[in-house]
């Protein structure tokens, strides 16, 4: 019995070795590269009712690489930045939302804006042409 324990355990230590010896072949995926850039963020607070919308921003000179958006996080400490030092509402989480097609923007700010206003949980804002995003 220690045997077969012995030849199991020896057998599940080579299978993963196998695999990672094939390696060297690699299937190269090419990258998409937009760079029309469309972004639009939501400040909420989970003691407040209301919540911040800002405009949907076309962001010059920011491109999006295989559906993602690089250093997304940088846009959401900005709007969370502004939101705490500019309106003085600290302790906000901030989100961002992107695409490179406007109308497909326009469709998810929507459906944020109708999850948030169901059942009166909370109150929308939006903080119109005071708050802008930057490229990062």
């Amino acid at each position: 019995m220690k045997k077969i324990f012995s030849i199991l355990f020896i057998l599940c230590l080579l299978v993963p070795s196998f695999s990672f010896a094939k390696g060297g072949k690699r299937k190269e995926t090419k990258k998409k590269i937009v760079t029309e850039v469309y972004v639009f963020g939501v400040s909420l607070s989970f003691t407040d009712s209301v919540a911040y919308f800002t405009e949907i921003q076309h962001i010059d000179g920011a491109i999006i690489e295989d559906k993602m958006l690089p250093n997304r996080h940088l846009y959401s400490y900005e709007l969370k930045d502004y939101m705490s030092y500019e309106e003085g509402k600290p302790g906000r989480t901030s989100f961002i939302y992107f695409s490179d097609k406007r109308s497909k923007l326009e469709k998810k700010e929507l459906k944020v804006r109708k999850r948030l206003l169901y059942d009166g949980e909370k109150i929308v804002r939006y903080l119109g042409s005071k708050f802008k995003f930057t490229k990062h």
